[in-house]
Order: C-alpha cells, then structure tokens, then sequence
C-alpha cells in the first residue's frame, strides 16, 4: 500500500490533474526553494481523515512548503478502530509526528488543524515551540446539545448516525468522515475540548482563526471565544460567509487556502 502512495505522490507532483483526492492515508509532500524547511503539520477533525487536507495540502506545497498531514489513530479506517481509541492516543500521535519533524532537522513546524484538529493544534502550541498556529472551525461551542449525555448514553448505545445536511454530499464523498461517530470517543472529544478551553491563555505564538459563518458543528461563537482568551499579541480571526463546518471543502475553499498561506508568509 505504502508503495502505491507513493507512487501516485510522485505522479501527483509531475501532473496536477492526476493528484489524489478522497482517500484517506496520511501523507507527506517534500518542499522545495526558501520555503523547504517550514512544515506544514496538518490535524483533521473527529472521526475525519487526512482526505480533507488534500487540496489544502497540494496548494502549500506549489508554493514550495513541505506539508504532513497526519492519520490520528482508529480514523480513516472504520468506527470499530476508532471507538478503542480515545483522545490520549490522539494527542500522542500529533506529539511523536511533531517530535520527528523536529529531529528532521526542520526550522518551523506549524500545526493547522480542523474541528477536533484545531484543539490538537491549540494544545500543541501551549505544550511545544511554534512558530504559530491555524485553527478552522475550531470547537468550542458544540452545535449538537445529543453529545452533552455522551458519558451517560455510551453505556447503552455505542454508535450514533450522522445526519447529512443537504448539498454535502460531494464534501462527504471527499472527506471520508465516517458515517456513525462510536459515543465512547464523543466522551474523550469532550474531555480534550475542556482541557484545551481552560488552557487557552497559554496559547502565545501567532495564530489565525478560520470560521465558517454557516457552521452548525462547531458554532460560529467558537471562533471569538478562542481570540479573546489566547495570549497570543499577533492574532487574526476570520468568517467565511458560504462555508459550513466543512471549511477546507466549502465554497470559500480557495480563500481559505489563500489566507492560511499568507499567514503562514508573515511567520518568517
């Protein structure tokens, strides 16, 4: 499999039209020029793979930066993976893909999460030395009050549906986020999410807060509530107008690409 990956990688960068989208293995795009020793560590969301980082990850990297955009354990696989998993081995993931990039030699690791990713990424910033950190449709105000009764309900019901709003359908098909989301992980989503929200004023490198103003998932109160309590002196908080909580898909895409690229530009 990894052979394969690779192989579609290396045809990925001598023809763009034959890049890969919808698949969900972790990947890695080696830099080039000035901007060669600056990665990109990209995080995905709860119950989400690397698949939604793809395009983001392809327009990074034409721009000449390496991107790593990681697999947190039990995703991109099934949901009976994900629900022996919990959010201490999340967090150990992103900290061992960290720690490699930094014995790699290069000069600024910076972590860009979505949803649950954008709190991995949080937690990260105040734990380790960053040179700044991206957030999209970051939680902290749930939009569903159903995930509130998750410590009760595991011990009866250990897998939920997902509701799909209408016009989804293609950001689904690309994501790859699985269709049930295993109520066991909900508990440990919570208790990541109030770890990182009390936390939140050890947060002190520069960072750029993306929001979709039609987010349903992560409300749109998410994103002020991080601005207004990180420590952070260089800080930038955006809505999208037209994106959901799929903000990496969504129609506001190719601004939200632009904009992380240029603030990742003013890190130096």
């Amino acid at each position: 499999m990894q052979a394969l990956i690779t192989e579609a990688q290396g045809l990925a960068d001598k023809d763009p039209a034959a890049r890969l989208f919808g698949t969900p293995e972790p990947f890695f795009l080696e830099g080039w020029g000035e901007h060669k020793d600056t990665v990109a560590l990209l995080i995905h969301g709860f119950t989400g793979s690397p698949s939604e980082f793809r395009r983001l990850g392809y327009y990074l990297n034409d721009l000449g930066y390496t991107v790593k955009a990681i697999l947190l354990p039990g995703h991109g696989t099934s949901p009976e993976d994900m629900i022996r998993t919990g959010f201490r081995d999340w967090w150990s993931c992103v900290k061992d893909e960290f720690a490699v990039l930094v014995r790699k030699g290069y000069e600024r690791v910076i972590p860009i999460g979505h949803s649950m990713g954008g709190l991995l990424s949080l937690k990260l910033a105040m734990e380790e030395q960053v040179p700044g950190v991206v957030t999209l449709a970051t939680p902290i105000h749930l939009g569903s009050r159903s995930l509130m009764f998750a410590a009760w309900v595991q011990f009866f019901v250990k897998y939920i549906s997902k509701r799909r709003p209408a016009g989804w359908e293609n950001m689904v098909n690309e994501s790859l986020a699985y269709d049930r989301t295993p109520v066991p992980c909900v508990v440990h989503f919570r208790k990541l999410l109030f770890n990182v929200k009390k936390k939140l004023e050890l947060v002190n490198v520069p960072l750029f807060i993306a929001q979709g103003e039609l987010d349903r998932a992560a409300l749109p109160a998410s994103a002020p509530y991080i601005y207004n309590r990180v420590s952070s002196q260089k800080k930038e908080m955006k809505v999208y107008p037209n994106s959901s909580h799929g903000i990496l898909l969504d129609s506001d895409r190719e601004e939200v690409y632009q904009d992380i690229s240029m603030f990742i530009a003013q890190l130096g």
